[in-house]
């Protein structure tokens, strides 16, 4: 079985063909790239140069029994513009493999992570012995979760027997927002916050005045507080710019 995927690029005015994949291959190195919406190399017109694929907006997966030539392709091509190979299409039959667990783990848990049904849920990722952020979290994260509509959950709010770090890796993936508190300097939160960029989710940074910003995320916008109501104003604003997007 040889799989063929088509890239429309922007809106529409090109799309891109990748021809004979194993099925590892298209998804390894077409469809997770183009979820992470990475950069990859392709040649066109016999040019070899790059493709950001954050400028795709659609993907569909053809498959054959057979290898393509380059007149068989060029004809395939033409039937894909002209509507007439429903039949080849396989984006779904894809989808629900990754979705029922029928791939290699690696490529099963970003894949699984990345197509996550979102809910209208606020992640919370903070330190949790500390009195002060346990205070935060009760009296002011919650309430302003609350306030936009969102359900707002920390891993301890869950009663559940399962490991703890998939559990949480599960609850972001699912979240529409992640609240990422890093006061306190711990190394478990920068891993979740990363994992929750890495995926893309909406996140907001918050750390208490004083606490170093460790790695490259010096360079990313903090909420940035000393007082409960500090906070509560900066984190009322960013969900109110949320909104607004």
């Amino acid at each position: 079985m040889r799989y063929h995927c088509v890239l429309t690029i922007g809106e529409g005015a090109h799309s891109h063909y990748f021809w004979n994949y194993p099925f590892d291959d298209i998804v390894n190195k077409i469809i997770i790239p183009y979820v992470n919406r990475q950069i990859i190399p392709v040649k066109y017109k016999k040019i070899r140069g790059i493709l950001n694929l954050s400028s795709v907006s659609y993907l569909r997966v053809y498959k054959t029994d057979t290898y393509l030539d380059i007149n068989s392709a060029k004809e395939f091509q033409k039937q894909i513009e002209d509507g007439k190979l429903a039949g080849n299409d396989c984006s779904q039959e894809i989808l629900d493999t990754v979705m029922d667990g029928r791939l290699h783990t690696a490529t099963k848990s970003t894949l699984q992570n990345q197509f996550a049904i979102t809910e209208k849920q606020v992640f919370v990722i903070m330190k949790f012995d500390d009195a002060i952020l346990n205070s935060a979290y009760e009296g002011v994260i919650k309430p302003i979760v609350k306030k936009h509509k969102y359900k707002p959950i920390r891993i301890d709010d869950i009663q559940d027997s399962g490991k703890i770090t998939d559990q949480i890796i599960e609850e972001i993936s699912k979240s529409e927002v992640v609240i990422a508190d890093l006061s306190g300097e711990r190394p478990n939160c920068y891993y979740e916050a990363g994992f929750a960029h890495a995926i893309g989710k909406e996140i907001i940074l918050t750390i208490r005045k004083n606490t170093p910003i460790h790695f490259d995320l010096s360079a990313h916008r903090f909420i940035e507080w000393g007082t409960e109501n500090e906070l509560r104003k900066g984190l009322d604003l960013r969900f109110k710019s949320i909104k607004k997007r």
